[in-house]
């Protein structure tokens, strides 16, 4: 006589069943809340920028506005905008390394959700962080001469400038982030935005630059994204800037988002 084991029905919903983008905001809100708890996130997202911005104004501001491209202000505040969404996601990236040694990616692997969540959901957490910091640093540039001349519409576009890219820089940085041995890899990327944030249209006018440099300058992906801000805030070209910043990013999705996914499904079932 044989018996046969019932089968017991598993209590787990099926991936399918968790919507992509519930399941992509709750993981954002998830890391937004474990960020505000990181002191290196807060201090690399809001306080750097904003301390960043005043040396610059107090050091070079003059000198810049004196150059002719215009008051330096705001190529300063959109220039120190992308410099806080670029070393923002340096911090974010040394927590993935974390959370990928700790086990934590592995655990929240095997959750019956949409595993395409967990990467959209860093991306959002990592646009919502840009844009939280673009504001507070926006709040400092005001009583040094920042306004908002085109209004509050442009005024938000302005915002998301920086959001769109972060999310442009954040994809590479994650890829490497999942599959580098350790913080000092992720860290060397330090030196490589260093020289982003020298060689760009908002530390001076491109016409500043040597000759043979200013095709590199003026094409660079902070140089159109500065002149973006620049634009909705103080006057300006907009599409064109616009245009070139959002190729910037849809490219660097393109090149390094398979990277990443790989390198993020890797770092998670590694354990």
């Amino acid at each position: 006589m044989t018996t046969t084991v019932p089968q017991t029905k598993s209590t787990w919903p099926p991936r399918r069943a968790v919507p992509l983008i519930r399941q992509s905001i709750i993981h954002a809100g998830a890391l937004l809340r474990s960020w505000s708890r990181d002191p290196g996130i807060v201090v690399q997202s809001l306080v750097f920028p904003a301390f960043m911005l005043l040396m610059f104004q107090l050091v070079l501001g003059k000198t810049v506005t004196s150059m002719g491209g215009g008051d330096s202000v705001y190529g300063n505040t959109g220039l120190v905008a992308l410099v806080g969404a670029l070393f923002g996601t340096l911090a974010t990236a040394i927590s993935l390394i974390h959370e990928r040694d700790t086990g934590l990616l592995a655990r929240m692997w095997t959750l019956p959700v949409p595993r395409a969540g967990f990467i959209a959901g860093r991306l959002l957490a990592e646009a919502v962080r840009t844009g939280i910091a673009t504001l507070v640093l926006f709040a400092v540039a005001v009583p040094l001469g920042f306004r908002f001349e085109h209004g509050i519409a442009a005024g938000i576009g302005a915002v998301l400038v920086p959001m769109v890219f972060a999310i442009g820089i954040a994809v590479p940085v994650i890829a490497m982030a999942t599959v580098a041995s350790g913080k000092q890899a992720v860290q060397q990327l330090g030196g490589l935005f260093l020289l982003l944030l020298f060689f760009n249209s908002g530390f001076a006018p491109v016409t500043e630059y040597p000759g043979w440099l200013q095709p590199v300058v003026e094409h660079q992906p902070m140089s159109p994204a500065i002149e973006a801000v620049r634009g909705l805030t103080e006057g300006g070209e907009i599409a064109g800037p616009l245009i070139v910043t959002v190729v910037w990013t849809v490219g660097l999705v393109a090149v390094f988002g398979p990277l990443a996914v790989r390198g993020y499904r890797n770092a998670a079932e590694r354990r």
